[in-house]
């Protein structure tokens, strides 16, 4: 699984880790138990659920990579985010995220995009994204976290975000590595 970050919010102890092919299931309910609305800015269009399949592809595709917000509830880890990472070969990286919906506004999708630019790093010179225009929590996240914004060439429906990676990304919070 790679190593797992730590990260102190108000609610409790959010992990960060990567997902294993095994995990699909995992996601598949993760992205059902969100609001249409939230599944709709996460996939950027009427998407109702995934299948396994496209949950393996989102996990272990080729030149991909996913990361889980977890935290612990009633004994149990439960995903309350998600981000995935696609590296194209021209020194981009591509990311998408969500996070559970009673669990927004609490630094998770922060902390998300924090871990996911740090670990694209070796394979990646610039972290990429669309994002719908209406989506205002996620505008605001990417500009804390240092995105330049522009329009989309390929739909004028989406705001395009990219950032140099290398550099810090804010987070507001203390990241701690275990292995």
């Amino acid at each position: 699984m790679g190593v797992a970050e730590h990260v102190a919010l108000a609610a409790g102890l959010l992990t960060l880790r990567t997902l294993g092919a095994a995990e699909a299931p995992l996601l598949v309910a993760h992205i059902a138990a969100l609001t249409p609305a939230s599944r709709h800015s996460r996939f950027l269009g009427g998407v109702n659920r995934i299948t396994e399949a496209e949950a393996l592809r989102l996990i272990a595709g080729p030149g991909v990579f996913a990361l889980a917000g977890l935290v612990e509830t009633g004994g149990e880890m439960m995903m309350v985010g998600e981000a995935v990472c696609a590296f194209g070969s021209n020194g981009r990286a591509e990311f998408a995220l969500s996070v559970a919906d009673a669990w927004q506004g609490q630094g998770i999708g922060r902390a998300l995009v924090a871990s996911l630019a740090r670990r694209a790093v070796p394979r990646a010179r610039f972290l990429h994204g669309e994002v719908l225009q209406g989506n205002r929590r996620m505008l605001a996240l990417a500009e804390r976290a240092g995105f330049s914004a522009g329009f989309s060439r390929n739909d004028p429906r989406l705001v395009a975000l990219s950032r140099p990676l290398g550099t810090a990304v804010a987070t507001g919070y203390a990241l701690h590595q275990v292995a």
